[in-house]
């Protein structure tokens, strides 16, 4: 192999003008593939800290919806038709407790999601809202990237608002105002049994380590409210009827439901409750407030790469267990924000790859015109007792070290740039670009990984560009090789 390397490095040497047109193309090719790559990976990190630190935790589990081909985000249902709701979350506690059992575990939480507009009483202005309804029992500690600007975070059994700065700023200019804690909203929501109003207070202002425009259209609110706006059953207490109590229901005259004057005493006498029933309704009144349905369960891991095998074991025992829900990953709960980037990325690969072809065929018939410069040497060698075998190592060696050689030229030159962009500190000017930056500044990122594998891809390309002049040069014969000579 030595020999070899010696004589591809001189055969470089000897032939530098061919050398420089198939290295400036690996030059290219590596730039554009380290530059991408570095800016697809800061991209998918920012997007991954973001939505994991700050809305879906690690897993994220919903009920199945009804049509076929709809999916489920925490930002609501798309492609589920326009009269079926994000589906209530089936057997929640249950789920909840078995999640809580696991060793892998740290933390859950509950939450609901609707959507709807934000005005003051009044006036004709309103702000679209993502709310999202939440347990501030147990929301806090599972998302914590989080810090207070003003006012208070919602507590348990509180009613009210906790936005964003950035939402606030959205807000006012969407209507006209100068919204600041202790301000009373009116909610509008839609949910499957119509319009719905609800007046909330604003009790904090919120802002984010890692903020984008994404985040500006969600407000957090106690989960009794949202379940209002989205129509969602505030209690999950079973209520227990008696046997008059639901012939009741099914009467079908006025004689029926209210009776003559003597049974309505009677029935009057009847409602009248019993001292010994007080009790009763003492632990009604007593529900917790937390009780109700809920859209979503998001879970935090104690290691976030074992998100993929819990996700096969809970929804292996979701399905054990005949619950109509399923578990996925944070790409599933953060829906089209999340899907933009394998989006771009595909775009990136596609890009690459018509590169790719382009610069194997430039380096293919490069290579074919060196090994035909070449036939008397190749004649030569073979008369001497070369054996094919070792002329296409040769040239396999020689294309390997062009590719290696100028692959490292390449990525220093990709590492300068990235220093260069990094100085620069480019600011993102809309929400696209915040997707693409992975935040609000564009650091682009070096990952030894990402330069193995551009390595590896350029060989690859040098490997397949090289075969069909190593055919051809196989194909030479000695005596006509020495003739040509």
């Amino acid at each position: 192999m030595p020999v070899l390397l010696r004589i591809a490095l001189r055969n470089i040497r000897e032939h530098t003008s061919k050398s420089l047109i198939i290295g400036s193309l690996v030059v290219l090719g590596v730039i554009i593939i380290v530059l991408g790559n570095s800016l697809l990976d800061t991209a998918s990190e920012g997007v991954h800290r973001m939505f994991i630190d700050n809305y879906t935790g690690d897993v994220f589990l919903t009920g199945i919806p009804r049509t076929p081909g709809a999916t489920v985000s925490l930002f609501g249902l798309s492609g589920g038709g326009e009269t079926e709701a994000i589906p209530v979350f089936p057997d929640h506690d249950a789920v909840l407790v078995h999640v809580q059992g696991d060793r892998r575990v740290t933390l859950a939480t509950s939450q609901v999601t609707g959507l709807g507009l934000v005005g003051l009483e009044g006036s004709d202005n309103r702000a679209i809202t993502v709310f999202f309804g939440i347990d501030p029992a147990t929301y806090p500690a599972l998302f914590h990237d989080t810090f207070l600007v003003s006012g208070s975070s919602l507590r348990p059994g509180q009613e009210g608002l906790v936005v964003s700065r950035g939402w606030l700023t959205s807000a006012n200019k969407s209507l006209k105002s100068e919204l600041t804690v202790g301000d009373k909203l009116l909610l509008n929501g839609f949910g499957h049994a119509g319009f719905k109003i609800r007046e909330s207070t604003i009790v904090g202002v919120v802002d984010f380590n890692a903020e984008t425009q994404g985040m500006d259209l969600i407000a957090w609110a106690n989960a009794d409210t949202v379940r209002v706006l989205t129509s969602v059953d505030v209690s999950a207490d079973d209520v227990v009827l008696t046997k008059s109590q639901t012939d009741l229901l099914n009467a079908t005259s006025e004689n029926d439901i209210f009776g003559s004057p003597e049974t309505s005493m009677s029935a009057a006498a009847a409602r009248t409750p019993a001292p010994e029933s007080a009790p009763a309704a003492a632990s009604l009144s007593a529900a917790p407030a937390t009780a109700g349905s809920w859209h979503f369960l998001l879970v935090r891991l104690a290691d976030s790469r074992q998100a993929d095998s819990f996700i096969k074991d809970t929804n292996a025992w979701l399905e054990s267990q005949g619950i109509a829900a399923r578990a996925g990953g944070w790409k599933v709960a953060a829906g089209p924000f999340a899907q933009s980037i394998d989006v771009i990325r595909i775009v990136f690969y596609v890009a690459i790859l018509i590169v790719s072809i382009v610069a194997i065929i430039i380096m293919m018939n490069t290579l074919v015109i060196s090994v035909m410069e070449r036939t008397g040497e190749i004649g030569t060698m073979r008369a001497l007792g070369a054996r094919k075998y070792y002329v296409w190592l040769m040239f396999l060696t020689e294309t390997l070290a062009v590719t290696v050689i100028f692959g490292l030229i390449g990525i220093a030159i990709a590492a300068g740039i990235e220093g260069i962009v990094n100085s620069l500190r480019i600011p993102a000017a809309n929400f696209f670009t915040q997707v693409i930056f992975g935040g609000k500044v564009l650091h682009l990122g070096l990952s030894p990984l990402s330069f193995l594998n551009t390595i590896l891809i350029v060989a690859g390309v040098g490997l397949v560009a090289h075969l069909y002049p190593v055919i051809v040069a196989l194909k030479v014969q000695p005596v006509q090789a020495m003739q040509s000579e």
